[in-house]
This record gives C-alpha cells, sequence and structure tokens, in this order.
C-alpha cells in the first residue's frame, strides 16, 4: 500500500468518525457545534464529548545567497497539515489523537501521530496523559505552533527542544506557580533505535571492518528521558505577565549504540533547506542534558520574551588512536533569543497560566488585527573544532539515518546569528496571514536572506 494511499485513508477515517459522531444516533442527546471544526456534546453534562480540529500551513519562501544559490533553493510547502481528535469519556477521562501529514524532500505524502494518547483530570490542578506526549521544555517550544510569532521557531528552540515520547506526562498548577514533568522514551511513534551506525577499525586495503562491542552491536531496548518544567507568573491579569520558567531534560543514548546530533532548520525555510547541526561522530554519545531559563513580559499590546540554552552530550575522554568516535570528549552547546512583538491595532496576545505559555491574538474588529514583531537569535552548535571539517562525518551525497531528519551534503556544522522581522495579519480566530524576512549569518562570513509568507487557518 503506497504512503500517499495511507494518507488518505487515514483522512478518510477521521472524518468518518466525525461523521458519525454527528449522526441521527446523537441527536436526542447531544448538542452540535461548529467553529470551523466540529463538536459535539451533552447539553447537561461535561463529562462526554467529541471535537474534530485541524490546521493547514502553506508556506513559499524566497533565497538570495548570492553565488551560492544552489544550495539554498526557493520552494513552497505544506509546512503542517494535521487533523485532531479530542473529547472527554466520563468523569475525569479525556483522549487526544493527532494525525500529521509530512511534506518534506523525500517524505511528501507520508502520515505519521503527533499526540495520541489517554489523560486523566485529577481535579482542577492536576492532570496526567499516557501515550504519545509532547516533552514539557521551553516557553516557545512549549507553545502551540498554531500560534507560534513567527513561521519557525528560534535557532536554539529547534536544536535543543526534545521530540515526541512515548511515556507518561503529569502538571500542577497553584496561583502563582507550574509544574510540568514527563519519563518517556525518545523518538515517539515509529523511531527506531538504529544500533551501530558505523563499524569498528581496523581499515585494512581501505576497507573498515567489523569489531567487538560498542561496535556491531545491535540496538537494543528503548532509551529512557525525564523532563521537567517549572514557571513562576506573580501577575498575570487581563493586561500585565509577568512570567520566568526553567527547564531540564535527559536522556540516555544507550551507551554510545546509536548516532545523535543536535541540528536546527533556518527560522524560514523550504523542502530542501539545508540545517545546522553538531556533527558529533556516531556510536560516541552516552547521554545528553539541556537546560533553559526564559523570561517574559507582557504590558498590553507590547510584548518582550527571551531564552537561554545549554546542552551537552557526555561522551568519554579518550579513544584509541585511529578510532572513528575521535576526536573523543564532552561536547557543550548553547544558544539564546530575544522577541518583541507590538499588536498595532490593540489587541492582547493572550496567556495561558495553566500551561505557561502565550498564545493567539483575537481580533475585536472584521478587519483583523495587525502584529509587528522583532527577533534576534544565535546558536553555537560546534565545540570541537575538530568536527568542523572531519571529512568522515560531513557526508558528501550520501543520506544517513539522524536522529529524527537527515545529514545531507548541504548541511553546515557550525554557530549562526540570525535576525527575522515579521509581520503577522489576524483575519479571525481561524485565518492568519504572516511575512517574514530573515538574515542569517553562518560560518566562514556566510550570509543568507530569506523571503517568507504563510497562510494558516485552523478549525
Amino acid at each position: 500500500m503506497s504512503k500517499m494511499t495511507n494518507s488518505r485513508l487515514a483522512l478518510l477515517a477521521l472524518a468518518g468518525l466525525a461523521a458519525i459522531a454527528s449522526g441521527p444516533a446523537f441527536a436526542d442527546s447531544m448538542t452540535v457545534d461548529s467553529k470551523g471544526g466540529l463538536e459535539v456534546f451533552q447539553s447537561d453534562s461535561t463529562d462526554y464529548w467529541f471535537r474534530f480540529g485541524g490546521r493547514l500551513m502553506f508556506d513559499q519562501a524566497w533565497f538570495d545567497v548570492g553565488d551560492n544559490g544552489s544550495a539554498f533553493p526557493s520552494g513552497a510547502q505544506i509546512r503542517n497539515a494535521r487533523v485532531t481528535l479530542k473529547g472527554g469519556v466520563g468523569p475525569h477521562w479525556v483522549y487526544k489523537l493527532d494525525v500529521d501529514f509530512v511534506d518534506s524532500a523525500g517524505n511528501a505524502g507520508t502520515s505519521r501521530f503527533g499526540e495520541a494518547w489517554l489523560g486523566y483530570e485529577a481535579c482542577d490542578a492536576f492532570f496526567f496523559a499516557l501515550g504519545q506526549i509532547s516533552v514539557p521544555f521551553g516557553l516557545e517550544n512549549w507553545g502551540s505552533s498554531s500560534d507560534t510569532p513567527f513561521m519557525e521557531l528560534a535557532l536554539p528552540s529547534n536544536a535543543f527542544a526534545p521530540n515526541y515520547g512515548l511515556g507518561l506526562y503529569g502538571e500542577w498548577h497553584g496561583q502563582m506557580i507550574t509544574l510540568a514533568g514527563a519519563v518517556y522514551h525518545p523518538g515517539g511513534a515509529g523511531f527506531r533505535q538504529t544500533g551501530d551506525v558505523i563499524a569498528s577499525p581496523p581499515v585494512i586495503a581501505g576497507v573498515v571492518q567489523p569489531g567487538a562491542g560498542p561496535f556491531g552491536s545491535a540496538a537494543g531496548s528503548d532509551t529512557l528521558g525525564g523532563a521537567a518544567r517549572i514557571t513562576f507568573s506573580p501577575v498575570h491579569d487581563s493586561y500585565t505577565v509577568y512570567h520566568l520558567g526553567a527547564s531540564g531534560r535527559y536522556e540516555d543514548r544507550h551507551n554510545e549504540a546509536n548516532g545523535f546530533d543536535f541540528f536546527t532548520p533556518m527560522e524560514v525555510r523550504a523542502r530542501q533547506t539545508p540545517v545546522l547541526f553538531t556533527n558529533i561522530p556516531p556510536n560516541s554519545v552516552k547521554d545528553i542534558q539541556v537546560y533553559g531559563a526564559e523570561l517574559a513580559g507582557r504590558w498590553g499590546p507590547f510584548m518582550l520574551q527571551g531564552e537561554y540554552m545549554w546542552a551537552r552530550a557526555n561522551r568519554e575522554d579518550i579513544y584509541p588512536v585511529g578510532d572513528l568516535r575521535n576526536p573523543a570528549g564532552d561536547q557543550k552547546y548553547h544558544g539564546y533569543y530575544v522577541t518583541a512583538s507590538y499588536v498595532l491595532t490593540g489587541e492582547i496576545k493572550e496567556y495561558d497560566f495553566d500551561s505557561g505559555t502565550f498564545g493567539a491574538v483575537h481580533p475585536k474588529c472584521r478587519s483583523g488585527a495587525w502584529e509587528l514583531l522583532a527577533r534576534h537569535s544565535y546558536v553555537n552548535l560546534l565545540d570541537s573544532q575538530a568536527l568542523a571539517s572531519n571529512p568522515y562525518f560531513f557526508f558528501i551525497d550520501v543520506p544517513v539515518n539522524h536522529f529524527s531528519n537527515f545529514v545531507e551534503s548541504a548541511d553546515i556544522v557550525g554557530s549562526a546569528h540570525a535576525t527575522t522581522v515579521g509581520l503577522t495579519w489576524w483575519v479571525n480566530d481561524n485565518v492568519r496571514f504572516l511575512a517574514n524576512y530573515n538574515r542569517t549569518s553562518l560560518p566562514a562570513d556566510f550570509s543568507v536572506s530569506i523571503l517568507g509568507l504563510r497562510g494558516q487557518v485552523i478549525w
């Protein structure tokens, strides 16, 4: 069965569930409502309900890179296409299922799960979920992608934020403090441990020979990770918000049995845009640690936010001479961003205290709301200079399995500064249009100018 057929069947199945939920069998006891999507609920109870929603984002990006244009092709993409089922099945129990349809180089027409969990609302202050979960980390990353201020997250947010995980999530919130944590297997549904991705020395007649472990070993059991986020907001009224937070996560990497890299795309991108990555030698990372600090304030239509992140890949201090895992030693990375925004039409960006995130702008008039934004970000994904030009690990025209993406010949090792300015038109609560201009400075005094446009609908 083809990938496209799988995608169509998944969409038809979700549409069928929505049609059944709104059918005559529910007419006597259920109410049907729509604000672009579909919601079915009991008029006299909040225990049983069903909601069908989703989002669609279409992007176009143009790159200006002078003589290096072939490495940064302009193009369009379906940046995000998702359908979501969410519902309540009795007192305290809820569920959620996201299906994402992927449009990227080499993966067009495939589908995959986003969040897919069964949740329990213990009381007003506690919530737990079991299944495929989003891992709590950072202010920008933890917010909904439907409401991200720019077309993409900042460089460090993309580089150091976790992917989905399979495990247990829990949260609690008081009057000024929120706590969220997770214990999980990294990677989410469909992710496979690769085992060794290179063989062991010695090299005989130019051919790398297999050897004893860790080279030649199987992937083994799923790795385990843990993450936590705490926020403090002493003031969060309808006009003013003061927000402070911290995050941390740890992931075991199976004692060197897999390849691992931190990586980030550009802040405006097309399907084939190169990424910035760490180029860590395969089979050498024992575990990773990532920490983040966040600060934000909102004063009516004006808002400031920023984050700093630090990451460490723990490795052996010494490898034998000629070992393909050299250079040895831990690798450390960091990055930051600062964002300022102002809603020109006077509306106020919403703040959700329970999740500790900022959300959408809700227009007050039929002509919509206009928001002006600016952001500067920096990320350093190079600790050992020897990894900047190691030809064995900087692959040429040979894609290899990456932690959650692919390393290609055009991808870049090193650090980057990026400045993005944007203008957003919030047409209504469901539709918005974004225009972003980005200037990114890459290694070797190489700069890229990018113009991006997005049309988005949520329902």
